[in-house]
């Protein structure tokens, strides 16, 4: 049996680890920047309040980024995907898919790498849809550890 670092196996279905610890602290963290900036500004001052609330809103994204859900079904050679508690599951056919896609953001003239996330690409009725998987900061490195993990479980060659 292998030992897989992005994704737990449970007989033929492969589930994609969520960091939710680390999202809970992150939220945590944008909570007290929001109560500091809220009670550290006076509150004549507008921007206080726009502040506080732009990281209450930065915290509710860090939540929700964390109940993400992705299933691969070796057996029924299905992959199901929720991007998070909002959105309703979408299920991919492995005779769908088109490619592995791992986009970079870089910064100052390619000197920077701020993030790296991979997706996976499938062709559904005749439009494409990608499939946001692994986010690495500052590296390239999970992303494609990632693909190199999803081409091994479903099988396919990864480019």
């Amino acid at each position: 049996m292998t030992h897989y670092r992005y994704f737990t196996q449970e007989g033929d279905k492969f589930h994609l680890r969520s960091n939710t610890s680390a999202a809970i602290v992150r939220s945590v963290l944008c909570l007290a920047m929001a109560a500091g900036i809220y009670f550290l500004i006076p509150p004549e001052k507008k921007i206080g309040l726009w502040g506080a609330g732009l990281f209450v809103f930065f915290a509710l994204i860090n939540l929700l980024r964390s109940t993400k859900k992705l299933t691969i079904d070796v057996a029924a050679k299905t992959v199901v995907h929720k991007n998070n508690a909002l959105t309703a599951e979408a299920t991919y056919r492995f005779d769908e898919f088109v490619q592995f896609y791992v986009l970079r953001h870089s910064y100052l003239f390619r000197f920077i790498m701020l993030d790296c996330t991979a997706f996976l690409v499938f062709g559904q009725e005749g439009r494409e849809k990608q499939v946001p998987v692994v986010v690495g900061l500052f590296s390239a490195r999970p992303a494609q550890n990632a693909v190199n993990e999803m081409s091994a479980i479903m099988g396919f060659e990864a480019a």
